[in-house]
């Protein structure tokens, strides 16, 4: 699969002096070949430690400092967040005890929507929720060039859901390896479960029925062999 966008991402990371943790982009300078979103965006994760002798209950923000009109931002903590949300739910905090890290929790994205060139420069912090004073945080500058074309080879497909948004049913086309097993768990922003599918067969249709599921936004995460291999969003509106 050819794609002629050309994505970079630099992450410019600065810690506070006699503060509880540390954030270390995996990442520096992030493009299309070593992204580590599954979204079909342009992502990376943050390691989050605690440098603390003491156990901290952590959470994480955002705040947007500058960006194109029409993209779109968001993270990812204990669930991942819609594009509104500023800061992870104070029910999402996740503790921490000393020299605790986490390497992938912390996931952030940016989707242009087609629109190029486009731009982003954000701010992520963690936190003591207990003590939001005690924080730090890492700049991140997003940039998309529509200038490049890169080859991209992928095992397994999973297309984005279709109708999206949808009041009733909405569809999966994916293609995965005979020899995997596959699970498709929808959570909302809260990370609450919602559904699951098992998926059968190597190739096929995941058909949801979200009839009854309030409007709102949802995600689809996609374990093969047991690994989130993709996250697809889901937007129910009636």
């Amino acid at each position: 699969m050819r794609k002629s966008i050309f994505f970079t991402l630099v992450l410019i990371s600065f810690h506070a002096s006699s503060q509880s943790l540390t954030l270390v982009p995996h990442e520096s300078n992030v493009n299309v070949n070593n992204s580590t979103s599954l979204l079909g965006d342009l992502g990376t994760d943050i390691a989050v430690k605690n440098i603390s002798s003491n156990t901290i209950n952590v959470g994480v923000s955002r705040n947007v400092i500058s960006t194109t009109g029409g993209t779109i931002n968001y993270f990812c903590w204990q669930a991942c967040y819609g594009s509104l949300t500023d800061i992870s739910p104070v029910a999402h905090a996740s503790s921490f005890s000393p020299g605790h890290e986490e390497l992938t929790k912390f996931q952030v994205h940016f989707d242009n929507r087609s629109i190029a060139p486009a731009f982003a420069i954000i701010k992520y912090c963690a936190f003591n929720v207990d003590d939001i004073t005690d924080s730090t945080c890492v700049t991140v500058n997003y940039s998309v060039d529509p200038t490049s074309e890169i080859d991209e080879e992928e095992i397994n497909l999973f297309n984005d859901f279709y109708p999206n948004p949808t009041s009733t049913f909405s569809y999966l086309n994916y293609s995965i390896l005979p020899t995997k097993a596959a699970e498709v768990i929808v959570t909302d922003i809260l990370g609450t479960v919602v559904k699951n599918k098992i998926i059968q067969n190597s190739e096929g249709i995941v058909r949801l029925d979200m009839s009854n599921t309030p409007n709102g936004l949802y995600f689809a995460n996609i374990y093969v062999d047991g690994k989130l291999d993709a996250i697809k969003r889901l937007l129910v509106r009636k």
